[in-house]
């Protein structure tokens, strides 16, 4: 693996389980009546999105390498996560907003696996 893809792993990990952690519940922005990050939030987030853009950077690459249909379905699964999400967090649906979320993580790894996978046998 490549040190990219190991960046966006262990920031992954260490944003999310800082996203994870208890806060005091003061909320910096509301994005709804029952939703909006703490400042504890926001730090595990802006981990999340700083390991996240190394691996940015490839996915052009890897989408193209990847092929039609995983393309066509990672595209697929990033709308419907991407609209979920909205929609989840806007009704204030609990924890639906996970199955979202899913969405977005599944459409990534398939790009980046599909991805890896053909331009390492090119």
């Amino acid at each position: 693996m490549t040190r990219r893809m190991w960046l966006w792993i262990a920031g992954s990990m260490v944003g999310a389980a800082i996203v994870a952690l208890p806060d005091s519940g003061e909320r910096v922005f509301s994005l709804s009546s029952t939703h909006g990050p703490a400042p504890l939030d926001l730090l595990g987030m802006a981990v999340l999105v700083g390991s996240w853009l190394p691996v940015a950077v490839v996915l052009p690459t890897l989408w193209r390498a990847a092929g039609d249909v995983p393309a066509r379905l990672s595209a697929a699964l990033a709308l419907l996560g991407a609209a979920g999400l909205a929609v989840t967090i806007a009704a204030d649906l609990g924890w639906v907003w996970l199955v979202a979320v899913s969405m977005l993580v599944a459409a990534q790894l398939i790009v980046i696996a599909t991805g890896w996978r053909v331009a390492g046998t090119h």
